[in-house]
C-alpha cells in the first residue's frame, strides 16, 4: 500500500510549486539579491559553530519526542536504529506535502502497528502545532496592540492547556487500543511540553545569534517577533514553509528596523542547517531502504 496515490502527489506538488513561485517572486521584488548573498558571508564562523551545535541539541530533542510518541503503543519494541532512521526519513518526507502531512509516510519504516504509528505521528503534529500557536500567542500579547490584553492572555492560556483536549476523546471512544494509547498520552504531556519549550528557546537563541551578525538586537525583541514568524509553519501552502516563512520574517522584522535582506538571510540560513541538512540525511536512509512511496 502506498502512502499517497500518484495523482494526489502530482496535484499537491503542482499547487505548492505555483504558490511557492508566486511568493518568491513577490519577495524577490523587495530585496537586492547581491546584498542578500553578501549577508551570508557576514555570518561569523563562531555563529555557524553555535548554530550547528544547537541544531544537534534540537535534533536530539525531536528524536526523544518521536521515541516517546511511539511508546504510546505499549507493545512497541522498535530498536533505536529503526527509530533514528524513521525520524530522519520523516524529515525528508516533510518536503513531500505541506503542513507536515508527508511525515505520515514514516509509518512504513517502523516495525509497529500502523494504526498506532499513525496515532503517534498525529500526536507529534499536534504538539508541533501547539508549540507554534502557543509561543505565537505569547508574542502576540506584545505585538498586537489593537487587541484587548485580557483577550490576548485568555487565548494564550487556552492554547497552553489545549494538549489535554486530546485526552477528552477517551470519554467518547470505546476502542480499547486507542484508550491505552490515550492513557500513555496523558502521562507524557508534561515532559513533551517541557521539551517543546526548551526546543523553542533554542530556536529563538539561534535567531538571536544570527541577527547579531548584522545589528545589535536583544533577546526580548527576538522573543516578541520570531514566534510570529514561525506561525507560517502551520500554513499548509508551500514546501516546508519555504517562502511563506521569509515573507513573514520580512514583514515582522521590519518593525524592529531589520532590513528585508537580513530577515531573509537569517531565516534561510537557519532553515538550511535545521531542516535541509537533516532532510538530506533522511534522503540517504530513504534511498538505502529502496522503498518507493
Amino acid at each position: 500500500m502506498k502512502f499517497l496515490t500518484r495523482n494526489k502527489k502530482k496535484v499537491a506538488t503542482i499547487l505548492k510549486i505555483i504558490i511557492t513561485a508566486l511568493v518568491l517572486y513577490f519577495i524577490s521584488s523587495r530585496i537586492d539579491f547581491v546584498i542578500l548573498m553578501k549577508n551570508f558571508s557576514k555570518i561569523s564562523l563562531f555563529s555557524i559553530v553555535i548554530i550547528v551545535f544547537t541544531t544537534l541539541i534540537k535534533l536530539a530533542i525531536q528524536y526523544s519526542n518521536w521515541r516517546d510518541y511511539l511508546k504510546l503503543n505499549p507493545r512497541n519494541e522498535s530498536p533505536h536504529i529503526e527509530i533514528i532512521k524513521s525520524f530522519f526519513i520523516g524529515m525528508s518526507l516533510h518536503f513531500l506535502l505541506p503542513a507536515g502531512v508527508g511525515q505520515f509516510g514514516k509509518i512504513y519504516f517502523i516495525n509497529n502497528k500502523k494504526s498506532a504509528t499513525v496515532f503517534s505521528v498525529g500526536i507529534e503534529r499536534i504538539f508541533i502545532t501547539w508549540k507554534n500557536l502557543f509561543f505565537g500567542a505569547v508574542a502576540g500579547i506584545f505585538y498586537f496592540r489593537g487587541i484587548s490584553l485580557i483577550t490576548k492572555i485568555l487565548i494564550a492560556f487556552l492554547i497552553m492547556f489545549s494538549p489535554y483536549l486530546v485526552y477528552l476523546i477517551s470519554y467518547v471512544l470505546k476502542n480499547k487500543n486507542f484508550l491505552s494509547y490515550l492513557k500513555n498520552y496523558k502521562n507524557i504531556i508534561p515532559q513533551i511540553i517541557f521539551k517543546q519549550v526548551v526546543f523553542t528557546f533554542i530556536s529563538l537563541f539561534q535567531y538571536y545569534i544570527i541577527l547579531n551578525n548584522f545589528l545589535k538586537i536583544n533577546f526580548i525583541s527576538v522573543f516578541k517577533s520570531v514566534p510570529l514568524v514561525h506561525l507560517s509553519h502551520i500554513l499548509p501552502i508551500s514546501f516546508s514553509g519555504f517562502g511563506i516563512r521569509e515573507f513573514f520574517a520580512m514583514e515582522i522584522f521590519a518593525k524592529l528596523g531589520i532590513k528585508a535582506e537580513v530577515a531573509v538571510c537569517t531565516t534561510l540560513f537557519i532553515f538550511l542547517i535545521n531542516t535541509v541538512i537533516p532532510a538530506l540525511i533522511g534522503e540517504y536512509f530513504l534511498l538505502k531502504e529502496k522503498v518507493r512511496l
